[in-house]
């Protein structure tokens, strides 16, 4: 299993929280491994400032493709 660091997990629980996809936090975790806070945290902020009704599936699909789309899932971490 892997381990988390306190702020690993703060931020993980604050993506799930705020996209409302408590289901995806394994997922979320493990994206803060994987990628810098500051930019999982703008990922955020773009995602949240979009309209609910111009979204086509879910914030939290939304916030995952945007994610995927700007680092192609490279590595990005410290």
């Amino acid at each position: 299993m892997k381990k988390y660091e306190p702020h690993e997990m703060r931020l993980a629980n604050e993506l799930a929280e705020t996209l409302k996809d408590r289901e995806a936090l394994p997922y979320y975790l493990s994206l803060t491994k994987k990628y810098h806070e500051a930019f999982l945290r703008q990922v955020l902020a773009k995602v949240m400032s979009i309209e609910e009704t111009q979204i086509r599936k879910t914030r939290g699909a939304l916030f995952t493709y945007l994610v995927n789309q700007k680092y192609g899932g490279h590595n990005t971490g410290a």
